[in-house]
């Protein structure tokens, strides 16, 4: 069987953007080829800066055929409609036979769909997926509409077939048409390239000083750099974060070490290291003896001719411009500082803008600090330390070092504490407070950089959707869902048990009020599908409520994730689905409510009697657990109404001639149904 690649070649593509984009072609690709039912051995995809592949191997020729049973009409139905419904699928009436269903005896027709080529399909699939691809960013060029990323600039799309020449799959997107070729590294092997097979394809770019696989780069960069500082007295300060945006800017990482210059050594480790790392993508390597910052580590995408020296003597120019400006400002920061206190620059805040409609730096300093002492109160925070913390987090803000270099904000504010002799809880606070700024960083360890860095969020959600300055589709240039994200791991991971209403202001309307809660929910609800946890879960806990206290619905979501994973979650599912179908079925047929309490004074039989009374007791220790927020034990309490309802629908019948016995053994389903009710939404949950 024959093996396909397709290269979507094109101008530079993000870095940030070619993990995802991969994935998606692979998720999309395999959803299409199950779908089109052509079969294949695997499917393997791979990023570069430049390129996103695909290759399947062993790929079938043709799709499966398949046979589709089509129902026609009624067995005795009139002859018009007989011949109508065989002309509609292109038999004679002969072709027609008798199928007996549930509804009665149907006239079918059993009609083949034939296998389709493979070529055809992969067409049609690679279309669909690459105008409807979900980059975050994206752009036309020329006339057309399409749209990506970067303009595509070649096509490769070619099954392979041993011992055959390689057939070029007919495919168009914006002008550019697939071709049998490619193209090695721009630099170094900038010439065509015909691939003679899939693997002479992913041989043939290694050659040419491509290397396609993401894990392979990383993992080449990682370890080249431990080996030029290997016995050295020295280590690379790990970043992981880093070391995955550099493995998507070079195509053929060469890994390079060079020296800072002695002048700027004396500079604070942070300013180096985040300098070099926002701007020049250099790791930073320490001397392990003395903890000094001394090195760097650079990755080129080419091998030059004097072993990477020209490349260095580049890099390092650049580099110590760029360190030579923050010694500069540095020094005059410091000089201001000594002069006066850091706390003095904050006058300069009233002139500093955060919004036109909001107001001013010094106005959200304000607001931070009543937030943080609000905040610190209800978790038993010193107040005071809080309040200081939360003046002093803007600060840095006016200094000359943040106007140059933006990245460093909070990290000069907690510097500057630091030398000036502010506590270790304060100045940590100045920069932790920032936490998490991406998904992979850490949240705030320290109570009162977890005060502040929650007033903070808190203060720019509550204002902005006060002044309907909200996220909108694709567009946040607020950068409010990373906020609420932020806002939300720091609840979860510092285990939190506080309300949304004790955090979001008064001043907001009901209407507002209620449209942030939402949005929270969304936030959280998108953040623990990606942590894993199942869809029908998150519904069941969530559709019964608003997040209010989202620690406590991530304990409820959690726990209950891993009690579906017990052999008591079916006999819950049991003791709930009949009480739960029949009510739905008489409430939908009568339009009536059964929420009443239950009639003892009604009950005429042993089983009514034993699931009230065991009603009564679960219903009690349920409500005791769930004030421990013990969900797991609360749900191993329901499963045990299984017995006593199975007992119940095997010896009671519902529909009783006397209406009121009928009512009172619904409001008793109705009993079992609030009390499962009071856990979670079971009627969201499958078994699978």
């Amino acid at each position: 069987m024959p093996d396909l690649v397709l290269e979507l070649y094109s101008e530079e593509i993000p870095a940030r953007m070619q993990e995802k984009a991969a994935e998606h072609l692979r998720k999309s690709f395999w959803s299409g080829l199950t779908e089109e039912r052509l079969s294949f051995e695997r499917l393997e995809v791979f990023s570069t800066p430049r390129r996103l592949v695909l290759i399947i191997w062993d790929l079938a020729s043709h799709s499966n055929s398949f046979f589709e049973e089509k129902r026609g009409p009624r067995v005795g139905a009139p002859i018009k409609a007989l011949s109508g419904f065989a002309r509609s699928v292109g038999a004679n009436e002969s072709e027609l036979y008798k199928k007996k269903e549930k509804k009665g005896d149907f006239y079918f027709y059993r009609l083949e769909h034939p296998g389709y080529l493979s070529e055809e399909l992969i067409n049609k699939i690679t279309l669909k997926v690459t105008h409807g691809f979900p980059w975050q960013k994206s752009m036309r060029w020329g006339e057309g509409s399409f749209r990506w990323v970067r303009p595509l600039r070649s096509i490769l799309c070619v099954l392979y077939r041993e011992n055959q020449e390689p057939r070029v799959i007919s495919l168009e997107i914006n002008g550019v048409f697939a071709s049998n070729f490619t193209f090695g590294h721009p630099s170094m092997c900038p010439g065509k390239f015909f691939p003679e097979s899939a693997q002479d394809y992913i041989c043939g770019l290694k050659d040419r000083k491509v290397i396609l696989d993401f894990k392979q780069r990383k993992n080449l960069i990682w370890e080249s750099a431990k080996k030029l500082v290997q016995g050295k007295n020295a280590r690379l300060i790990v970043d992981n974060s880093l070391l995955n945006e550099v493995a998507g800017l070079v195509e053929w990482p060469v890994v390079l070490m060079g020296t800072i210059d002695e002048e700027f050594l004396a500079l604070p480790r942070e300013i180096l290291q985040i300098s070099m790392r926002e701007h020049q993508k250099f790791f930073s390597v320490i001397r392990i003896d003395t903890g000094l910052l001394y090195k760097f580590v650079v990755v080129a995408n080419l091998e030059s001719k004097d072993d990477g020296k020209s490349v260095l003597e580049g890099n390092s120019r650049v580099l110590r411009s760029r360190l030579r400006d923050a010694k500069f400002f540095f020094n005059k920061d410091l000089t201001e500082i000594k002069r006066k206190n850091f706390d003095a620059l904050n006058h300069r805040l009233a002139s500093v803008t955060f919004h036109n409609k909001i107001g001013s730096q010094a106005h959200r300093v304000k607001e931070i600090r009543k937030i943080s002492v609000k905040i610190a109160k209800l978790l038993n925070v010193d107040a005071g330390s809080c309040d200081q913390a939360a003046s002093l987090c803007k600060t840095d803000l006016t200094t000359y070092m943040v106007s140059e270099f933006p990245e460093l904000q909070g990290v000069m504010g907690s510097i500057y504490c630091k030398i000036e002799g502010q506590n270790e809880p304060i100045y940590n606070a100045i920069s932790d407070h920032y936490k998490p700024v991406t998904q992979n960083d850490d949240v705030p360890k320290e109570m009162i950089s977890v005060v502040v860095a929650i007033a903070d969020r808190v203060f720019t959600l509550t204002r902005f959707w006060a002044i309907d300055e909200k996220p909108s589709g694709s567009k946040d240039p607020f950068a409010l869902r990373r906020g609420a994200i932020g806002l939300i791991r720091i609840l979860l991971e510092k285990r939190l048990d506080i309300k949304l209403s004790d955090l979001i202001e008064k001043s907001l309307s009901s209407e507002i009020a209620q449209d942030l809660y939402q949005f929270f929910t969304e936030r959280f609800r998108v953040y623990l599908i990606e942590k894993g946890y199942s869809h029908d879960t998150l519904q069941a806990c969530l559709d019964m409520k608003s997040l209010e206290n989202p620690y406590a619905t991530f304990m409820q979501i959690d726990q209950l994730e891993k009690f579906r994973k017990t052999d008591l979650f079916p006999r819950l599912m049991d003791a709930y689905r009949r009480p739960n179908n029949i009510l739905n079925s008489e409430e939908n047929r009568t339009k009536k409510r059964y929420e009443l309490e239950p009639s003892v004074e009604l009950f005429n039989t042993a089983e009514e009697n034993r699931l009230m009374d065991n009603l009564v007791s679960i219903e009690k220790s349920v409500r005791v657990l769930l004030s421990q927020r013990d969900y797991f034990n609360a749900l191993q309490t329901l499963a045990n109404l299984n017995d006593s309802v199975e007992g119940f629908f095997e010896n009671v019948t519902i529909n009783s001639q006397v209406p009121e016995e009928k009512d009172n053994r619904l409001h008793l389903c109705n009993k079992v149904r609030k009390i499962m009710h009071s856990v979670a939404n079971f009627s969201e949950l499958r078994i699978s």
